[in-house]
């Protein structure tokens, strides 16, 4: 019998053999899947977090909740203008959202699209563009949304109040609000792909990132100058109303803001329209725009990826930060100048970092604001008692605003090493010379902001020379103890899988060092409490403290030294271990 197999005639003859099946098509679900898993690990791990996180949330939501409720039924008060109001006041929001939307969308598509790590292994993998696209849409969609949806769910569920709408007002205001979301994903999509195949991802991803802390910055501003306590008196909210009136009083019927609002202001009863109409507008626009940018992206993924893999090309300003850089560290030792170089070029050239900059520059306006809002310059007891308590509070608060920052910089500064970390721990450099050179860089920035903070609002409180001097001679060993603490927690629970410094910034350790600076700043406070105290009314009365007085003031500021130089050298100590351990 013959060892071979023979084919049945049959199957020969006229047969058309089968086509090689090839892999088959992934699923959206698949490839959305690790996302899914990866948050559902990190919320069983940390259970906590996820609980703070919802009952900060709900906190929020009801206080803004009760502040539209109260803006609406005043608007109820004003008669024949009440309708009126409510439409520009939604018309108000809906464009502020829009311009959010439009924002972060085109930020999270620059990541999420084409310069993810992982974006090279769904490429090697039997991935189609168009499946890709939209895996890519529906990450970027819900990582752009959730400020939109913060602040406009409680909004809308205060306009059904107030309005007592019916079950079909909250149907209509989900179902127009995801169309809504849909198209400036999709507009998002659209801006970035086609700022990609213009400029190098990386370049576009800094500009928007400045533009983005320029314009947060001075919405924050423009928020304060405009005095929004005001709005708790009836006066306020007569200006408010009269800029509500001038605001889009001819809104164009060809943006989707306008679409919304007419969707929902008919179902509140201020008038009457077509509502099934503009969401059914709403709806097919969407649809339209998923599917260019479905189109755009699927012919163009692959070159506008690659143009997104281009490494930074020196120019100019990298050659004036490079000659700024070897004059600042020239007077320096060899070693702590290379290392003072290497950091400062890592935090330049990283957009992500130093614009947050100009947020922080925002924020210290509006701090230093507040003081000078104050009403301390009239002469009454109570102006006066407001001047000495916020004299005396200025030195914890600009404590805090420093630590603040320092949780932002400082704590992530080894976590920020990353995979390099190796090449220090095996290069010619101790761990003590790699922790002054990481304290330097946030100690003298930090202690600079920490004077300025005292110097303005002193100013504005008109508080003495000598009371001034006394504050900015306590910063210098508080900034210290609060720097190296951060070194040292940020050595204790390091994060050198990540190079995002704000989720580094969010952390357990993070949250432990905050707490931690804080009960120093506390007890800085307390042990300064008496003395600040008696130096500030001797100031006001235009006399001199007593001999004995003098002696008690000096010795609880040399405690406060003491228990400060202390912290210091033991978060010291603490730090340089951890280093060890790493």
């Amino acid at each position: 019998m013959s060892a071979t197999t023979t084919i049945p005639a049959r199957a020969t003859r006229g047969a058309t053999p089968a086509p090689p099946s090839g892999p088959e098509p992934v699923s959206l679900l698949t490839i959305l899947a690790p996302r899914w898993l990866a948050l559902r690990n990190n919320l069983i791990r940390r259970r906590m977090r996820p609980i703070v996180a919802s009952l900060l949330t709900v906190a929020f939501w009801i206080a803004c909740f009760a502040f539209f409720v109260r803006m609406l039924d005043y608007f109820q008060t004003i008669g024949d203008f009440g309708p009126l109001l409510t439409q520009r006041l939604l018309v108000l929001l809906l464009v502020t959202f829009a311009l959010v939307l439009l924002i972060s969308n085109t930020v999270s598509a620059l990541t999420t699209f084409y310069l993810a790590d992982d974006v090279n292994l769904l490429l090697a993998a039997p991935i189609d563009a168009r499946r890709l696209h939209h895996a890519r849409f529906v990450e970027t969609m819900i990582s752009s949304s959730w400020m939109v949806l913060l602040f406009g769910l409680p909004a809308f569920l205060a306009y059904g109040v107030v309005y007592r709408a019916g079950p079909l007002f909250y149907f209509a205001a989900v179902a127009a609000i995801v169309p809504f979301l849909w198209i400036f994903a999709s507009l998002g999509v659209l801006i970035t792909t086609g700022l990609v195949l213009l400029f190098p991802a990386r370049r576009a991803r800094d500009g928007l990132l400045v533009l983005v802390g320029l314009l947060v910055g001075a919405a924050f501003l423009g928020a304060r100058l405009l005095r929004p306590e005001r709005l708790a008196e009836t006066d306020g909210l007569v200006g408010f109303a009269a800029f509500l009136v001038g605001f889009g009083a001819a809104p164009s019927p060809y943006l989707p803001t306008t679409w919304v609002s007419e969707v929902l202001i008919p179902l509140l009863g201020a008038r009457d329209g077509e509502p099934l109409f503009f969401l059914a507008l709403l709806a097919s626009t969407a649809a339209v725009f998923f599917l260019a940018s479905a189109a755009v992206v699927e012919r163009t993924f692959l070159r506008a990826w690659s143009r997104a893999q281009q490494g930074r090309i020196g120019s100019g300003p990298e050659r004036i930060l490079e000659r700024a850089l070897r004059f600042v560290t020239a007077p320096l030792p060899r070693i702590p100048g290379l290392l003072f170089a290497k950091d400062a070029s890592i935090f330049l050239r990283d957009a992500s970092q130093w614009s947050q900059l100009l947020l922080i520059g925002a924020l210290i306006g509006i701090y230093v604001y507040n003081f000078r809002a104050l009403p301390t310059s009239d002469g009454t007891p109570l102006a006066i008692v407001l001047r000495d308590v916020a004299a005396f509070c200025n030195l914890g608060l600009a404590a805090f605003v420093t630590t603040a920052v320092a949780v932002r910089f400082v704590f992530p500064m080894l976590s920020l090493e990353g995979r390099s970390w190796w090449i220090l721990r095996t290069a010619p450099v101790t761990l003590g010379e790699i922790w002054w050179s990481k304290f330097w860089i946030g100690y003298l920035p930090l202690l600079g902001l920490g004077l300025l903070l005292v110097a303005a609002t002193n100013f504005f409180l008109d508080v003495g020379h000598g009371l001034t001097l006394v504050f900015a001679v306590t910063l210098v060993p508080l900034v210290a103890a609060i720097v190296s603490l951060g070194l040292a927690f940020g050595a204790a629970y390091p994060r050198l899988d990540t190079q995002n410094a704000a989720q580094i910034a969010t952390g357990f350790g993070a949250i432990v060092y905050m707490v931690v600076c804080l009960g120093v700043i506390a007890l800085v406070s307390a042990l300064e409490a008496w003395p600040v105290v008696r130096l500030f009314w001797a100031s006001s009365a235009g006399r001199p403290l007593e001999s004995f007085e003098a002696v008690l003031v000096g010795l609880a500021f040399a405690a406060t030294a003491l228990v400060l130089v202390a912290i210091f050298e033991g978060a010291r100590r603490a730090g340089r271990t951890a280093l060890e351990r790493l």
